[in-house]
């Protein structure tokens, strides 16, 4: 690659039916911003976030703010906007199940900055899946379900008893060694 110099700049723009909040919570973290920080992040003006990088630190940032549902502009420092309003496509489900590989990049024409490679195992999407429903809990909910009674079993322990205090529960006393046999009256025959 040449010694081309790019920035990476950002406008409030959000990805279409992303969560405003989800989007500030992301780049936050991000970023360790404070709310003030997000706050001329996402004030509409354009922001400068990194400037005088390569272009695979520029993608690399392109695609982070990009996941996090953002929508960043990258430039070059020495021509005019090379990538304006870059917004990931969707995700394409083919009918037949393809392989686990990595999906091409699109092919960089004009100086344009090729996206991110895409993956799709399987060809599955989570809107394939009818069985796929999750919900999540208000909080201070209840986490467990219902408790059901059981009902307490009725057992005769009329023949059961305590021992002593002190005793040795888990020792079996042995039994008193028996007497040899009495031989007296055998004889051996030669």
């Amino acid at each position: 690659m040449s010694d081309e110099l790019f920035e990476v700049a950002f406008s409030g723009q959000i990805k279409e039916g992303a969560d405003l909040e989800q989007v500030k919570a992301k780049v936050g973290a991000m970023f360790k911003a404070d709310a003030t920080k997000l706050g001329h992040l996402f004030s509409g003006k354009r922001m400068v976030i990194k400037k005088n990088i390569d272009q695979a630190t520029a993608n690399k940032y392109k695609s982070a703010l990009n996941n996090a549902g953002a929508v960043c502009e990258i430039k070059s420092l020495s021509e005019s906007p090379v990538n304006t309003s870059v917004e990931p496509e969707p995700a394409q489900v083919s009918a037949a199940p393809a392989s686990p590989d990595v999906k091409p990049a699109s092919v960089a024409t004009s100086g344009e900055i090729p996206a991110a490679p895409k993956t799709d195992p399987l060809g599955i999407g989570a809107g394939d899946i009818s069985e796929l429903t999750a919900a999540i809990a208000p909080v201070g909910s209840d986490m467990q379900d219902a408790i059901n009674e059981v009902a307490e079993p009725s057992l005769d322990l009329t023949g059961l008893d305590l021992a002593p205090a002190g005793s040795d529960l888990g020792q079996k006393k042995k039994d008193d060694v028996p007497p040899p046999p009495d031989t007296n009256g055998l004889s051996l025959v030669d």
